[in-house]
């Protein structure tokens, strides 16, 4: 347990981790043995670590076969057998997939899951506009539990420590009570309600459930509780936090301090910086799609995020789905290396990213991505016809410290509309011309550029706020 030694452990962390322990040896709870093994792993050379990865792919592509109708059907008329596979590189050939595939393989039954018993589901967030679901056994969610607890244990914080959480309307947790929806929940819904409360001593906010920001009494309900409550660590979503940070510079008030955040989204490194030293906190990413829990996380280095390889295998593909280099812009697709129920296998995530060639200075062999670049719907078209990752266009914003939130919307015929929130006594005339320029200078100049002051951003169906857009016509990808 050397690698748990460098948070100081409180009498209730030990209390907790030795129940965790407990459960594992006596229950099937074995969350915290499989925690153990994943905190190990991560010390392992990168060469035993792609040894492992292999494994764990050909075991799963061979169960696969056997057992998943569906797959074995596409990979028939692919021509392709990936039992005959022998390395690695062999999963280029596999096609691809995405959530409209699944969720048609899901009517025809091409998982079998009708005649299956003994899982639970959870689903999407439904950004792309597809809520897609995917059912895991209780052994895959305790996997996936446990590849979150390795995530959070990154940052110093462990278990019995106290947490918060803010996220957004839709979220599974809030069980469809902001948005009317009966299947808003998560797998195994009173176990994981029980361990976060008791055990992650984690308090819930409130989100944001209207229509769009500006309700002031929100924010300062937020303000109240984490000033009561002082968390070590709290989870949030990107815009919350600078929603926060204008509320409180505009009443005056003192200033908060939580040790660790977690911001599930991506800033600028001047944004970063600035949240940092304002909250006086250590910033934190992890990229963990509802039905990919724990694909990467960021370590006290803060260089991107280590990939999960003993869990995922991440891939980053151009538009004909070919592998790019270092730094290039790809499309993110990863294959599950832990559900056998329902396998997601080279699964085209809908988000865009790049990955570093060069090893994190931690000591960890687990390979980088930086934090993800936006929605691949959501990448700007330029004058000259190519793609502009949302990441580019959020950082000419988020450089702004008179800007306290904003959209940036491309529409059809690639004019961008921006709606601006402006901090405190801005100069929004100067702001407008340098974002404007930067705009220009990005997209090209043929592309118009309007900046709006509004008093609110609208939010997305499921409570999220997007902070880069691109408009297209329904049914066009």
């Amino acid at each position: 347990m050397q690698f748990l030694a460098k948070t100081a452990r409180t009498p209730y962390t030990c209390c907790v981790e030795s129940g965790y322990q407990l459960l594992a040896a006596a229950t099937p709870c074995r969350a915290w043995s499989y925690f153990l093994e994943l905190q190990k792993n991560q010390w392992l050379t990168r060469q035993e670590l792609d040894a492992l990865r292999w494994q764990r792919l050909k075991r799963l592509l061979d169960a696969t076969y056997d057992t998943i109708p569906f797959y074995r059907s596409l990979w028939k008329s692919s021509g392709v057998d990936p039992r005959k596979f022998d390395a690695l590189h062999n999963m280029h050939d596999l096609p691809v997939v995405d959530k409209q595939i699944l969720t048609k393989a899901q009517q025809e039954d091409g998982f079998g899951l009708s005649g299956r018993t003994g899982y639970d589901v959870a689903h999407t967030s439904g950004t792309t506009g597809i809520r897609f679901q995917i059912p895991f056994t209780f052994e895959a969610f305790q996997g996936k539990y446990a590849n979150h607890l390795r995530q959070v244990y990154a940052c110093g914080w462990r278990l019995g420590v106290p947490s918060a959480t803010l996220h957004y309307s839709g979220h599974s947790q809030f069980r469809g009570r902001y948005t009317g929806r009966p299947d808003d929940r998560e797998p195994f819904m009173r176990l994981r309600e029980t361990a976060l409360s008791m055990a992650h001593r984690r308090h819930v906010l409130e989100p944001y459930h209207g229509r769009e920001t500006g309700d002031d009494g929100q924010v300062q309900r937020w303000y109240e509780t984490l000033a009561a409550r002082r968390p070590y660590m709290f989870e949030t979503l990107d815009f919350n936090l600078p929603m926060l940070k204008d509320f409180m510079e505009r009443r005056g008030l003192p200033r908060l301090h939580v040790p660790k955040t977690f911001v599930l989204g991506t800033y600028s490194p001047s944004l970063r910086r600035e949240m940092q030293r304002f909250f006086a906190t250590e910033l934190f990413n992890r990229y963990s799609p509802h039905e990919i829990e724990g694909v990467a996380f960021s370590c006290n280095v803060h260089r991107g995020m280590h990939m999960a390889i003993d869990c995922y295998h991440t891939e980053f593909l151009d538009r004909q789905d070919r592998p790019v280099g270092p730094g290039e812009l790809g499309e993110i697709v990863v294959t599950d290396m832990e559900n056998y129920l329902m396998p997601l296998i080279r699964y085209r995530v809908g988000d865009v990213g790049h990955y570093y060639e060069e090893p994190c200075t931690c000591g960890r062999q687990m390979p980088l991505m930086g934090d993800i670049d936006g929605r691949t719907r959501d990448c700007f078209g330029t004058a000259s016809g190519a793609l502009v990752a949302p990441s580019r266009v959020a950082e000419i914003l988020q450089d702004e410290p008179g800007i306290a939130l904003f959209q940036a919307v491309q529409e059809e015929g690639r004019a961008v509309a921006v709606d601006v929130v402006y901090s405190g006594n801005a100069p929004a005339g100067d702001i407008n011309v340098r974002v404007t320029q930067r705009l220009e200078t990005l997209l090209g100049a043929g592309i118009p550029v309007r900046l709006k002051p509004v008093r609110s951003i609208a939010l997305e169906e499921n409570g999220k706020c997007c902070f880069v857009k691109r408009r297209l016509q329904q049914g066009r990808a």
